[in-house]
């Protein structure tokens, strides 16, 4: 029996996963959130994937591109699916799979007995925050909790930080080159893909191990693994501007100051809406748990104790992951609105990583016969009600794709490119186009424009441009007055007879570039 547990286990958290991907897609509002542009970043570049490496020459990545391990997960889902509409749910709940198994992993890296009871004390307490969330207001509350459900924002990063967290755990214990290696490949992949890396995984990382340095027993491992983070992170942060040259432009863009970072931060973390309000302050309390306890251990170092307990390591990383992150949001002024709690996800989910370790040891550990039927009633249960194809039919079709009919090319904003491409399988053939009519290389494949995928020569002949978001006075000197105007799912849909009427000033415009 003992040899089935780790398979068991495994088991367990697959069902478990998809069961609960089943649970937040049925959620008002959790379905939009789950396929918009942004989500449909990955699965718009893995279609032009398909289609041969020749088909990503055009593609303009984000500053951050979610390289690992987003396109990893992705890439598994995609591969294991053929299909984006089942992939990015598979993806989900591979991600909340992963993040499971990482907090039982540094439970067990911490002394802990029972990798099985932290996951299932980690499963319970991502439970309770979604129920004290969702209860007090609903779908406000997925602005901070979603992000296990979806691919790319930022969820990545976190993954990578419980992974680094693990190492630095496994060091102090257990010293030796592969940890070590290990933190470095971490550390480079991921700030490489993610900027966001540096204050989840690696400002927490090398605080422990720089906090665990006094400790004679453990100070070569700690001053090591120290080293290695220090020198990755500094490699990664230099080479990012080397590799992806657009980082180091919207990083320019985006260091607003002090001043405004606070402001813009405060407006968002005490709205007016009392039950907002409410939750904010709750998930604050939850994420200063940790905080409060590194403030124990940090007086009692002052006091001449000699190690942190492991289980305080935990606390240490978490508290410090936060602390970092709030850090930079303020310093780069990046906060605009409640869609940007997702960069605080350090404060909830790496929190829960340390109170779910808390919570295992002190847990009644139940016999395998029953966590194996257990184990077996979550598959069972999922492969019922939580398939792919089961979750894909969640996923919502843009609003506008009806307005489309036969294979038909035009131009549209940011939010609807990649949706209208894909969902309609490239039948609807979509320019992306910023504000002002000009091509918006932002997230997008430029070819997408240079070749008509109805099997035409040259350019598509574009014949209309959806103008959600776009600035009528601005697109009618570049394109002029629309031959009709009709309305799709309530925008304004520009109809041109002459597709030279659009082709022409598209490919004469310059291109924006950075947000716009």
């Amino acid at each position: 029996m003992r040899s089935l547990r780790p398979i068991l286990l495994f088991v367990a958290v697959a069902g478990l996963s998809l069961l609960a991907v089943a649970l937040v897609l049925r959620l008002p509002g959790a379905a939009a959130l789950t396929g918009n542009a942004d989500v449909l970043y990955l699965p718009a570049l893995f279609d032009d994937l398909h289609r041969g490496l020749d088909a990503l020459r055009g593609w303009h990545l984000t500053p951050g591109p979610y390289v690992f391990p987003d396109m990893l997960v992705y890439g598994l889902a995609d591969l294991a699916t053929g299909d984006f509409r089942q992939a990015l749910p598979l993806a989900a709940a591979l991600q909340l799979g992963l993040l499971l198994l990482l907090g039982g992993a540094v439970h067990r890296a911490a002394g802990g007995r029972s990798a099985a009871m932290a996951v299932a004390a980690f499963a319970v307490v991502l439970a309770l925050l979604f129920a004290f969330g969702w209860g007090l207001a609903g779908a406000y509350a997925l602005n901070w909790l979603i992000y296990p459900f979806v691919v790319t924002f930022h969820f990545g990063a976190i993954l990578v930080a419980a992974a680094v967290l693990l190492l630095v755990l496994r060091q102090l214990d257990r010293p030796g080159p592969w940890p070590l290696v290990g933190l470095a490949g971490l550390i480079l992949a991921g700030v490489l893909s993610d900027s966001f890396v540096l204050p989840y995984a690696a400002a927490p990382a090398l605080a422990l191990s720089l906090l665990c340095a006094p400790t004679p027993r453990i100070r070569g491992a700690a001053l090591a693994a120290a080293a290695v983070v220090g020198t990755a992170s500094l490699a990664a942060f230099l080479l990012q501007g080397w590799i992806n040259p657009l980082n180091e432009v919207y990083r320019d863009q985006l260091d607003l100051g002090i001043g405004y970072g606070l402001f813009r931060l405060g407006s968002v973390l005490w709205p007016a809406d009392p039950a907002e309000l409410a939750v904010n302050l709750g998930l604050i309390a939850f994420a200063l748990l940790p905080v409060a306890r590194t403030l124990a251990v940090l007086r009692g170092l002052a006091a001449g104790e000699r190690e942190i307990a492991p289980s305080d390591r935990i606390a240490v990383f978490a508290a410090a992951s936060s602390l970092a992150t709030l850090l930079a949001v303020v310093l780069f002024g990046i906060f605009r609105d409640e869609s940007f709690l997702r960069y605080f996800q350090p404060w909830l989910f790496l929190t829960a990583v340390w109170l779910a370790h808390l919570a295992a040891d002190r847990l009644r550990v139940p016999a395998w016969p029953v966590g194996a039927v257990l184990a077996v009633l979550l598959a069972v249960a999922a492969a019922l009600w939580a398939r792919p194809d089961q979750l894909a039919a969640r996923i919502e079709l843009p609003r506008t794709l009806a307005c489309f009919q036969g294979p038909v090319a035009g131009l549209a904003g940011y939010w609807w490119a990649k949706p209208l491409m894909l969902h309609s399988e490239r039948r609807v053939q979509i320019v992306q186009v910023a504000r002002n009519g000009a091509p918006y290389h932002w997230i997008v494949n430029q070819d997408w424009a240079r070749r008509d995928w109805a099997g035409g020569a040259g350019a598509p002949p574009f014949g209309f441009i959806l103008m959600d978001g776009l600035n009528p006075r601005a697109v009618i000197a570049r394109y002029g007055m629309p031959d009709r105007v009709e309305r799709c799912a309530g925008i304004p849909l520009w109809r041109y007879d002459d597709p030279d009427r659009l082709r022409g000033p598209l490919a004469a415009a310059v291109p924006v570039t950075l947000p716009d």
